[in-house]
């Protein structure tokens, strides 16, 4: 074996982990930026989602729980007989997620927290909550 030889194999090998260290570290980058949409309370595309399922599976367990949430959350939205029913239904939620914060804060609970309060505007902004009577009197849960 001659000595380019050896250096064509140690280049090669370098070169390897370049490509390597790249993609990890778009991997941590691509992480980085689902971690930041579910915390602004955003739904993850079915993209994000797979990917998540992939690389980081705690995640995406966590993902598909905030998911669940916020859709039972949307449907209980939608039974509202007013607009005060709708505040109080975001605003039982909230309390419900502060209390356990008191028992330990964590970033899942911020996630929840902000994906309710997400789900919320996006109702008020809907035509289904302008057709709401401005009701005084929430319904019991």
């Amino acid at each position: 074996m001659n000595i380019k030889s050896l250096q064509s194999v140690s280049d090669y090998f370098k070169a390897m982990q370049q490509c390597k260290d790249a993609l990890e570290t778009k991997d941590q980058s691509r992480l980085a930026s689902i971690r930041n949409i579910l915390m602004q309370g955003k739904k993850l595309r079915t993209v994000d989602m797979e990917y998540l399922q992939r690389h980081d599976p705690n995640l995406h367990e966590q993902a598909m729980s905030l998911s669940m949430e916020r859709q039972a959350y949307e449907d209980a939205l939608q039974l509202s007989r007013s607009k005060a029913d709708a505040n109080f239904y975001i605003t039982f939620k909230l309390s419900q997620i502060a209390g356990q914060l008191k028992h330990g804060g964590s970033e899942e609970l911020l996630m929840r927290a902000k994906a309710i309060q997400e789900a919320h505007r996006d109702f008020v902004r809907s035509s289904n909550y302008a057709s709401l009577s401005d009701g005084n009197a929430p319904r019991k849960l």
